[in-house]
């Protein structure tokens, strides 16, 4: 009696809301939970109550307004039977024997809240790739979703736990449309995981990973990221397979410590290698080679951070445990490649290993972290200076937005803020001005999107931050991984109308600061000239499809990059222009030695080498310019 009672309460007080809203003329217009469609809670009272021991769940978890409320939320709902079953491995006999705080931790895990802006839209099953959801639930954890064959036909597998159910009596076979979100019915209550990143490689994986396990039993592995459940460190674990041993000729330990110490000759010997294993363990025999190459193999493939099969995509490189040294990643079409490397000047080629999307282990989620499959052997190596094409619209906070790389969106002060890997300083005197228009133009910071072609726009990723450079004093950047070397530093950006507007850009690692040269945002691509003779000038054409006098990339300086890491880099406004805004694209951080004209991207972020066919340079279906060196 008391749950309906309450529910009755709520929807009483909900109606008497809508009725004083409806008198208002500031509110006409707006949408009210007064059509034909219910909420979450009314659509299981009133039309399906297979689940309505959730609403139990949810009502001891004081959380009854919330799926009430108007808002988007997608809700992975239990049956019945589920919640039942679940009680019972739980050993409870009902749901008032669980917690208060039990259920609100159930209840945050099942949902995932996008908001109740106008572009707030729920999860449908069509919305479901096989990976994590793109973002995460109440409860501050990623759930993740994969199509599986099943009696009956293909079915969405939730976190490896339940399989969401036909809704039979649903207008929409894509989930449980609701005003306020969407359900999916579940055939089990879905549990976080409790196994640490070390216990699932310790205890889960099976026989054929026995090497693998081995290794980073012995080297204190499994045992530290046990041990960092409590500190609340993320980890990502790329497996290895013994197959991935044998292809390499190794067998065992000793022979795997034996092939390292070969390869790592330089490594092992490094003192900033040896310091950084005594103060992971004092007790460690650093005068033993072969068992600094194992600690060295184990720390590779430990990866401080969170990374499922989704994340890799942008994340061109990745800084592993083990000192100074990355895992690479490559986008081909559908595949993930770690530690492709191509190195024309050496005629050197290796191929990358394919992340295993479709094994088990792939994308296993763990308490403190994610386990990542790979198909073939990857370990530390030595290696120089590695290009780095970075789109610098891959900010942390842009990617996680609904609309990166749909739409455009507008950046407001607080928002700007509250960037982690972007710091901005204002000019004295000057503010933030948000956009006042839609139509991508207007305001301090936005982002842009450009989804149809247009010459004077070819930005890769048809994407672009949009700046009003005379509002900026400086903009710190936190830069991509770089690897030790040499490297020419170029900024690609679109043109805005303006006089003079020029930054100066500082490298800095760690606390020295390294100061570059200056580039003028108002300056056009010189069309005219020839590619080498612009080189030796310090400009270059990086979009692939046509030449456009708004589209340019210039040559800050040259760089030394001294240790392997994520280090920053400061723009200095030192000539404001006069107020128009500007646009920048990427920053490339290319090898001295490397070829600096290639490659190019074209406007869905694809990399173009030298002499690629004219039709496969998005969008495939325009001219190339006479320049372009294509087939």
């Amino acid at each position: 009696m008391k749950r309906t009672s309450n529910r009755l309460l709520i929807l009483l007080a909900a109606a008497v809301m809508v009725l004083c809203n409806f008198c208002k003329d500031d509110m006409d217009g707006k949408l009210f939970l007064t059509s034909d469609e219910v909420a979450i809670d009314e659509y299981i009272l009133e039309r399906d109550r297979s689940m309505t021991l959730f609403l139990d769940i949810v009502e001891k978890a004081d959380m009854s307004g919330t799926i009430h409320a108007r808002g988007t939320y997608t809700c992975f709902i239990p049956t019945n039977d589920a919640v039942n079953s679940y009680l019972q491995s739980e050993g409870k006999n009902s749901v008032s024997d669980l917690t208060a705080e039990e259920c609100k931790r159930i209840v945050k895990y099942h949902m995932v809240n996008h908001g109740d802006g106008a572009d707030a839209v729920p999860l449908m099953s069509s919305d479901f790739i096989d990976g994590r959801l793109p973002l995460a639930t109440m409860l501050a954890k990623y759930l993740t979703t994969r199509t599986v064959d099943a009696e009956g036909g293909v079915k969405i597998r939730v976190n490896r736990q339940a399989e969401i159910l036909k809704n039979e009596d649903s207008r929409d076979k894509d989930g449980i449309r609701v005003t306020n979100g969407c359900i999916h019915k579940m055939s089990s209550v879905l549990t976080p995981p409790t196994a640490t990143c070390g216990e699932m490689v310790r205890d889960s994986l099976p026989a054929t990973y026995s090497l693998f396990k081995q290794v980073l039993e012995h080297t204190g592995w499994v045992q530290r990221m046990i041990e960092d459940k409590a500190n609340l460190t993320w980890y990502t674990v790329f497996l290895q397979a013994n197959e991935a041993f044998t292809s390499e000729g190794i067998n065992d330990m000793d022979g795997l410590a034996d092939f390292l110490v070969d390869k790592l000759k330089e490594l092992v010997i490094d003192p900033v290698v040896l310091t950084s294993i005594l103060r992971f363990d004092p007790t460690f025999d650093i005068d033993d080679q072969k068992e600094v190459a194992l600690w060295m193999f184990a720390a590779y493939h430990c990866v401080k951070d969170l990374y499922y099969a989704a994340d890799l995509i942008n994340a061109p490189a990745l800084l592993t445990s083990a000192p100074n040294q990355t895992i690479t990643v490559k986008v081909k079409k559908d595949t993930l490649l770690l530690n492709e490397y191509i190195n024309k000047n050496a005629n050197q080629y290796e191929a990358g290993r394919p992340v295993l999307k479709s094994s088990d282990y792939t994308d296993m989620s763990c308490y403190n972290g994610v386990l990542v499959d790979v198909n073939g052997y990857i370990g530390p190596q030595k290696r120089g200076a590695q290009a780095v094409f970075w789109e610098i619209t891959e900010q942390p906070e842009f990617i996680k937005n609904p609309k990166y790389r749909k739409e455009w969106f507008n950046l407001t002060k607080a928002e700007v803020e509250a960037l982690s890997e972007m710091k901005v300083t204002y000019q004295s005197g000057a503010s933030h001005t948000d956009a006042v228009k839609t139509d991508d133009n207007g305001g301090t910071f936005y982002y842009s999107y450009r989804p149809s072609y247009d010459t004077k726009v070819q930005f890769s990723y048809s994407d672009g931050l949009g700046i009003k450079m005379s509002d900026i004093a400086s903009i710190e950047l936190t830069l991509p991984l770089l690897t030790p070397g040499d490297y020419n530093v170029w900024i690609g950006w679109r043109r805005a109308d303006v006089n003079a507007c020029r930054a100066r850009a500082t490298y800095i690692e760690g606390d020295d600061e390294f100061e570059l040269g200056s580039v003028g945002f108002h300056e056009n691509f010189d069309t005219g000239k020839d590619a080498l003779i612009l080189l030796a000038q310090g400009m270059k054409r990086y979009t692939a499809k046509e030449r456009s006098g708004t589209m340019n990339c210039r040559k800050f300086g040259t760089v030394r990059v001294n240790s392997t890491g994520r280090h920053k880099m400061r723009l200095d406004v030192i000539e404001r222009g006069r107020g128009t805004t500007m646009w920048i694209d990427q920053l490339q951080f290319i090898p001295v030695d490397d070829d600096q004209l290639w490659p190019r991207f074209d406007i869905k972020g694809n990399r173009i080498e030298l002499g690629a066919a004219c039709d496969q340079i998005e969008p495939k279906n325009r001219n190339c310019s006479a320049d372009n060196d294509v087939k």
